[in-house]
């Protein structure tokens, strides 16, 4: 399970620090940065706790 986490945590990263880039690439009017912004902080939050709540049992 960590596993797994550890990799959805790298991808969003990846993905946050390139929204710039996918963002013009689509041309979404920075809508698009907006949403794969909300998206990678949302899946670091629940890999974060989920690392945690397996460390803890």
């Amino acid at each position: 399970m960590e596993n797994i986490s550890i990799l959805l945590i790298l991808a969003a990263i990846v993905c946050a620090l390139f929204s710039d880039k996918i963002d013009s690439a689509v041309k979404g009017d920075k809508k698009v940065k907006k949403v794969i912004v909300i998206f990678s902080v949302g899946v670091l939050l629940v890999c974060t706790i989920a690392i945690i709540v397996s460390m803890l049992s």
